[in-house]
């Protein structure tokens, strides 16, 4: 696809806006282009703006990370608010966690790649131009040094997050299932005096 004639050119937009349109499921740069085309098929380029979507091979597994993190959250919050919010036995919170954990990577599949490529728009804001060469190629590659160490370091520290959450579910979730089998009378006329 070509960009539209009429379209000024792309600027690099905020990086909360990029997110924002990543969450829209449009094009990080002009936020008007779709991103996808079906539901797992994304288009070569923004329709608007010309913004190449394609990336090199293995890119979008990094999707995966984002959609692994949201899992995490999202089972582990329903399962804290279903124990400890509506006291539903743990069993039960269990399988509706697993229920979601399964449903939502499928369903949150398209929002994961569209804000992997924000993210990739947002921290490698020195995309090669078309035709360079020479010094200018030089130049951009080292402009890339710098962003890809910052990429690598803020998908680290996510990624370590991601770790520590899920940690930190796996503790919670041992500790109510050895420590609260024992529940604690519901009438005082059961409870034994001798």
């Amino acid at each position: 696809m070509t960009p539209a004639m009429n379209d000024p050119p792309v600027s690099d937009p905020p990086r909360m806006a990029a997110f924002a349109r990543g969450a829209l499921l449009r094009c990080p740069a002009c936020g008007r282009g779709s991103l996808f085309r079906g539901w797992f098929r994304m288009h070569d380029a923004c329709g608007r703006c010309g913004l190449p979507f394609t990336r090199e091979q293995g890119f979008y597994l990094g999707s995966i990370y984002i959609n692994y993190g949201v899992t995490v959250i999202v089972t582990g919050g329903l399962y804290a608010l279903l124990v400890a919010g509506f006291g539903t036995s743990h069993e039960t919170a269990l399988a509706a966690c697993l229920v979601v954990a399964v449903a939502l990577p499928v369903v949150f599949f398209r929002h994961a790649r569209s804000f992997l490529l924000a993210l990739d728009g947002s921290v490698n804001r020195h995309q090669q131009p078309a035709g360079a060469t020479g010094d200018s190629q030089e130049k951009h590659l080292a402009s890339l040094t710098a962003d890809d160490g910052r990429a690598g370091c803020a998908m680290g520290v996510s990624l370590a997050l991601i770790l520590l959450f899920g940690l930190g579910m796996a503790v919670v979730t041992i500790l109510f299932t050895t420590g609260m089998n024992d529940k604690p009378p519901r009438h005082p006329d059961e409870i034994d005096l001798r």
